[in-house]
């Protein structure tokens, strides 16, 4: 398991319990200290003295990201399944016991839970199971699943999308790869939603992050919306507003309606589409 943490020390603890807790006991936890500005070396080192029964790695350097540190993480195990956890977030008791018998009695690459958000608003996190049409539309997976280490070496780990959709680019590198992913009706992820997430930061920027999305995995999206994403990134904030309604079409296409209308109302309030 690898838990990359910058800035967020005060929730590390929580991370690192929900990981000791696992049935699962074949469990290596490798925590990266991503050049975090805080106290977050000093408090893994407090954690593995705390939990001497489990194996607790800590790892260093300076900042270069989520994919980074994840990547770090994962190249320094040579465990043959990885599962990532981010400092804010938890894990059910059973989650990594569950995620390892749906992987192997289905001989697939990857296996993804339900869950549950907490901390400013608790509710339920639904998803499906993983087809080619919803994983393109959409990031439908939990980023806390549990995959093998083989996919991961295939794709080459994470590629960094600041400020975010890591997780969604990686999934569509394994399908492209053929990875078998399979569903598991269980809640057994936590997310904790607190102040501005970089999921959140992701969406405000998700008309260029889709294109990159598209630019990045031309063989899985049509010829014509790979045209529209090239040229959406190569002119930038010089796009025309015909573009940028071409690339909106787009999230009614994947019927990402809540999508659309948000970004459709950032361009109405730049005064893009009145002109």
């Amino acid at each position: 398991m690898v838990i990359p943490c910058y800035r967020y020390a005060h929730f590390l603890p929580e991370a690192v319990a929900s990981a000791v807790a696992q049935t699962w006991t074949n469990l290596r936890i490798v925590i990266v200290d991503d050049g975090s500005p805080d106290d977050t070396a000093a408090v893994a080192r407090a954690l593995m003295a705390q939990f001497p029964h489990r194996r607790i790695d800590l790892m260093q350097q300076p900042n270069q990201g989520l994919a980074a540190a994840r990547n770090a993480g994962v190249r320094a195990t040579a465990s043959a399944y990885v599962l990532p956890l981010d400092a804010d977030d938890r894990l059910q008791p059973n989650a990594v016991e569950r995620l390892m018998h749906a992987l192997l009695s289905q001989a697939a690459d990857v296996a993804t839970p339900l869950g549950r958000t907490f901390g400013d608003s608790e509710q339920a996190l639904v998803t499906r199971p993983v087809t080619r049409r919803r994983l393109c539309a959409n990031n439908c997976l939990i980023y806390a699943s549990l995959y093998r280490r083989s996919l991961f070496d295939r794709i080459d780990g994470y590629r960094s999308l600041k400020p975010g959709y890591e997780d969604w680019d990686f999934w569509l590198s394994g399908l492209e790869l053929g990875a078998r992913f399979v569903h598991v009706p269980e809640s057994l992820f936590c997310y904790r939603k607190h102040g501005t997430t970089m999921l959140a930061a992701a969406d405000q920027k998700a008309m260029q992050l889709h294109a990159k999305i598209t630019s990045y995995h031309p063989r899985l999206y049509s010829r014509w919306r790979v045209g529209v994403a090239n040229r959406l990134l190569r002119d930038g904030a010089a796009a025309s507003v015909w573009l940028r309604l071409q690339m909106l079409a787009t999230f009614l296409f994947d019927r990402r309606l809540r999508l659309f209308w948000r970004q459709a109302m950032a361009l109405r309030a730049t005064n893009m589409l009145s002109t």
